[in-house]
């Protein structure tokens, strides 16, 4: 009885460090949203408005760009994720840096999407001044997810048809061992009797 009664107090000692680690940890990354998301957007409407500097080509390809690098790899670096070899902390680890690379798109998905002032800030910026820009990183992001789910099928129909081609050539060799074993086991003709043809 007086094992459990020390034991109790002890747990409960344990858990509270970590309950309140918890809790200051979820401030910490509500504080964290708060103040990123009413700077991000703004600063990356400037970020994008110094690259295009108005011109309509310049929005069109740097759309593009972004739309299209920054959607495709991230989804090929998260691809990774789908090995069975790999264990679920690496699989994580993956998936973090698939969000991050894909950071760009989704900054700019925040501000055509968000309903924040700042959203509306960074909206006013790109209208003005990359008037093509949003339009086209949708387009090229469409893409490129096509583009891949097009890949992941090829690549899957591609790798069915080695291993089919695996199986018949693994089944052919076994047949000709067999044939060969068969032939080795028969018994060989006995020579004619030179005396006997003789007489």
């Amino acid at each position: 009885m007086g094992s459990q009664a020390q034991e109790t107090p002890r747990k409960k000692g344990y858990w509270a460090p970590r309950i309140i680690f918890g809790a200051v940890a979820i401030l910490f990354l509500a504080i964290a949203y708060f103040a990123l998301a009413a700077v991000l957007p703004v600063w990356w409407a400037n970020v994008i408005r110094n690259q295009v500097q108005g011109d309509l080509g310049a929005g069109i390809l740097v759309g593009m760009f972004f739309g299209f690098v920054f959607t495709f790899v991230p989804l090929l670096v998260a691809w990774q994720a789908t090995r069975k070899s790999l264990g679920w902390p690496w699989k994580l680890v993956i998936l973090v840096v698939a969000v991050a690379v894909a950071a760009p798109n989704l900054l700019t998905a925040g501000i055509m999407f968000g309903s924040s002032q700042a959203a509306h800030n960074g909206q006013r910026i790109l209208g003005t001044e990359a008037t093509w820009f949003p339009l086209w990183t949708q387009i090229a992001a469409i893409a490129a997810v096509v583009i891949f789910v097009v890949g992941v099928i090829l690549w899957k129909i591609w790798r069915q048809r080695g291993r089919k081609v695996k199986l018949l050539k693994k089944a052919e060799a076994e047949r000709s061992l067999a044939s060969m074993a068969d032939g080795e086991g028969e018994p060989t003709p006995a020579a004619p009797d030179t005396q006997a043809d003789r007489r």
